[in-house]
């Protein structure tokens, strides 16, 4: 039951919102190029401001899944697997919470909060692997420092920390997360603050584990390129200032409530254990609530941490053991150490799911247009892209040489990488490739448009395409030379009417030069 409301509830939620982030549809890309070429990308394929420079698909693997899932059924397949994933997590944790003892209603509603949390990372791109990964990880810390697993079943996360490796960089937090655990229970073993480890062979042990985990970074097709690059993106001072969701939790938007409320919810549970010993677990989800609060994409993995350590935190609670001594369902708990035999998952209730999931995949591999279950249902907000201005778009394409420039807001790289591969964009979300200096004239020219004709000399770009009622639509609508093609709610086109420059790719050099 809970399995069938989450996903229906994403299948419908979903539909257009799943596609509001630009990386949904240029990931798809690149692993497409990836398969049909049969060889990994090495140098930047889609701009012609970085046209040749080196740039490496970090993300390989799951780019490559989708472009699999994509090939196959289009975007109705990247939005059911993006809700199934989604909805197999969550039913994982609800599950957690109800063999912790917690009522039906509150493991439900501490599953939905931590999902309002997380709802604005909802998209099929790499990171949502890591909201995935780490809560497995986080929750196998969980169970061995509870005795519910033997130490031995710890070394699972070498397999899998080699998967995230070639699926998100996200694998650095979970990296993280371990080390601090690990060197937690090492440390009150030796205050003899309690805690799983008896033995100085378990701390060996587990010490071998980590170091096994970090050097899976380095088990990947691009060697030691790809941690340097994640730690680049990490350590870039301008990307919390250009990119929202790089920027601090206060100036996230809609997102801050939620995380904020979960946050103060998680912290009066773990104060409600005092003046007992919290276990070195619980401690965690504080750290990532704090790297949330610096940059607010770190809201998500904050959530599924707190949301599988309460599991183990409520039955202490003072305050809710009071409730349930008052009369309160709810709160009629039990500790996890009461039921330390926790068997398999009984497979049977999954079938259902299972041929409803099927189903779906049938149907659209037969390309049945059938409402939430068939083809033609995933669809892209007309307010976020503009849908209306593909067919010039695509005669600009057809009528244009391979590779001619076009010039783009950042947000819509992403959808022109998608429906017009012909053209090569300004600027897109791939940070990495055009580096802080980059993304700072970039704002810099939001700032100050005029800056664009400065581009015009050097690149000889033709048309542009920039958000409506944007600095950029501002300056191209009054600038003499521009002429409007089109206008929708969310995207203007223009095109250059006066004597154009051509276009020279990077790097080539007249005579005379």
């Amino acid at each position: 039951m809970v399995f069938l409301g989450l996903w229906l509830m994403l299948m419908i939620g979903g539909r257009s919102q799943f596609f509001s982030d630009p990386g949904a549809l240029w990931h798809i890309v690149v692993g497409q190029r990836m398969l049909d070429s049969g060889a990994l990308i090495y140098t930047d394929p889609f701009s012609f401001t970085a046209a040749g420079e080196p740039w490496i698909a970090q993300w390989w693997l799951s780019e490559c899944a989708l472009a699999l899932i994509h090939r196959a059924c289009g975007l109705d397949g990247i939005l059911l697997a993006t809700a199934t994933i989604l909805a197999c997590f969550y039913t994982w944790v609800a599950h957690r919470l109800l063999r912790a003892g917690l009522h039906p209603l509150l493991a439900v509603f501490l599953t939905g909060l931590a999902m309002v949390a997380s709802a604005y990372h909802f998209h099929p791109r790499p990171h949502l692997m890591t909201i995935v990964l780490l809560g497995w990880t986080f929750a196998k810390l969980c169970d061995f420092e509870a005795g519910r697993i033997s130490l031995p079943r710890l070394f699972w996360l070498l397999p899998v920390f080699v998967l995230w490796a070639n699926m998100h960089g996200g694998m650095v937090g979970g990296i993280g997360t371990l080390v601090v655990v690990v060197a937690g229970w090492a440390v009150a073993s030796w205050v003899r603050w309690g805690g799983p480890l008896l033995q100085m062979r378990q701390i060996l042990l587990l010490s071998v584990l980590v170091v096994g985990c970090g050097l899976a970074a380095f088990i990947n097709p691009y060697g030691t390129a790809m941690p340097r690059v994640w730690f680049s993106l990490m350590g870039s001072p301008v990307l919390p200032i250009v990119m929202v969701e790089h920027g601090p939790l206060l100036g996230s938007g809609p997102a801050a409530p939620a995380v904020l409320l979960f946050g103060f919810l998680y912290v009066a549970a773990l104060l409600g254990t005092l003046p007992a010993r919290p276990r070195i677990t619980w401690f965690i989800p504080l750290i990532w609530l704090a790297l949330a609060w610096t940059r607010v994409r770190h809201g998500p993995l904050f959530a599924t941490t707190a949301v599988i350590a309460l599991a183990d935190i409520l039955p202490h609670v003072r305050w809710a053991k009071w409730l349930a001594r008052k009369g309160s369902l709810l709160f009629r708990l039990r500790t996890m150490e009461s039921q330390m035999g926790w068997s398999g998952l009984d497979w049977r209730p999954a079938l259902v799911p299972l041929v409803l999931v099927l189903t779906v995949v049938v149907l659209q591999l037969m390309s049945f247009s059938v409402p939430l279950l068939g083809r033609d249902w995933a669809q892209l907000k007309r307010s976020r892209w503009p849908i209306e201005l593909l067919p010039e778009l695509r005669k600009i394409e057809g009528n244009a040489q391979s590779g001619t420039p076009i010039f783009n807001d950042m947000l819509y790289g992403g959808f022109l990488i998608y429906f017009t591969p012909g053209l090569r964009v300004f600027i897109d979300d791939r940070c990495e490739l055009y580096g802080d200096e980059g993304l700072i004239d970039y704002g810099h020219a939001l700032q100050d448009p005029p800056r664009i004709e400065a581009w015009v000399a050097r690149y000889g770009f033709e048309t542009a395409l920039v958000q409506t009622s944007s600095p950029f639509d501002a300056y191209f609508e009054n600038a003499s030379g521009w002429s409007l093609v089109g206008r929708t709610e969310a995207a203007t086109l223009y095109r250059r009417t006066d004597k154009l420059v051509h276009f020279r790719p990077s790097g080539t050099h007249s005579a005379a030069e």
